[in-house]
């Protein structure tokens, strides 16, 4: 009888430490409530964004929410994981009805049912930012087929961004930038306009557009030209007996501000001389090669190449090139 008693005791004494080593966490199975009052700020889902939040359950051991949506029907979709009662939902369509459910989560894994279901279709109310920072670079670049003005500038921020609009006008800078000025569209921060003409002087302005389509303002224009091609006049055609200090003339071209020449000792490199000049009213221009130069002209027949390269604003790229052409010294 007394070793039965005994062996009862032992069993109960083994049943009690188990259960008091086992994670009461583990065997946690039960759902914490559903979150309620879900509703959504009008005031602040607008511009592609909706904002939803909702009353937590009282349950202690909520650990996170899982935000599900359908856009107007069908199965809903858990769409994110937060662990605060509210979420901002972006760049959404303002064409769409969307709906919204959420579930709580607790720290064993289970989940809620769902909370109450709330709608809304985002408005659009704020027009886009102008786009910033619009650079404008010509080039006429013959050896390297590209007749183009190339726009760059910065991406727009905003959420409902869609796409941008491009306005030019080859007669003023103060033209309207409405649907007779249409360039084209584009979604990149970047534009090669060729259907261009050298000499011509031509003025862009942006607008950025957004997915409801509300316009920003224009930009401010800006502007460049291809350069047409400067002619040289002297010394060219292999001309003979040049001074070891000759003077390089060439014809100007309008819209050209400044001028490099390049002096080299053969038709694609060793270069020996590059000096820049600013543009003048003169229809022609000319520099001479300086006798303190550090580097002289060789004598005896030493053939020598040159070319003008072309810039249309003082901080630029080099727009145009001449074609290259050579003299020999006496």
């Amino acid at each position: 009888m007394t070793k039965r008693y005994l062996v009862l005791v032992l069993a109960v004494l083994i049943g009690l430490f188990m259960v008091s080593c086992s994670d009461p966490e583990e065997d946690d199975v039960t759902a914490p409530g559903a979150p309620v009052n879900l509703t959504y700020d009008e005031n602040l889902s607008v511009d592609g964004k909706v904002y939803i939040s909702w009353t937590a359950p009282s349950d202690d051991d909520v650990e996170s929410y899982n935000v599900y949506r359908n856009e107007g029907s069908g199965d809903f979709t858990q769409i994110n994981s937060v662990t605060r009662p509210e979420y901002e939902d972006l760049n959404l369509d303002y064409t769409i009805t969307y709906n919204y459910k959420v579930t709580a989560v607790d720290d064993s894994g289970n989940e809620s049912p769902f909370s109450n279901m709330t709608s809304v279709m985002p408005f659009n109310q704020a027009r886009p930012a102008s786009p910033e920072n619009l650079e404008v670079k010509a080039y006429n670049l013959v050896e390297s087929f590209i007749l183009e003005v190339k726009l760059t500038w910065n991406a727009n921020g905003e959420g409902d961004f869609d796409h941008y609009k491009i306005y030019r006008s080859a007669s003023s800078p103060s033209f309207q930038a409405d649907p007779s000025t249409l360039l084209d569209s584009t979604t990149d921060t970047s534009y090669p306009d060729q259907d261009v003409e050298p000499g011509i002087k031509y003025y862009y302005k942006l607008r950025a557009v957004d997915r409801g389509g509300l316009d920003s303002d224009p930009t401010f224009s800006k502007s460049d030209t291809p350069l047409e091609i400067p002619v040289l006049v002297r010394p060219i055609d292999d001309a003979g007996n040049t001074s070891l200090t000759p003077t390089f003339e060439w014809t100007h071209v309008q819209e050209a501000v400044k001028y490099k020449i390049v002096l080299r000792t053969s038709p694609n490199d060793g270069n020996i001389w590059t000096s820049e000049i600013a543009a003048t009213g003169a229809s022609t221009l000319s520099i001479t090669y300086p006798s303190n130069a550090t580097t002289a002209l060789i004598p005896n027949d030493t053939r020598y190449w040159w070319f003008i390269a072309a810039y249309s604003q003082e901080d630029g790229d080099i727009n145009a090139y001449s074609e290259d052409t050579t003299f020999k010294t006496q």
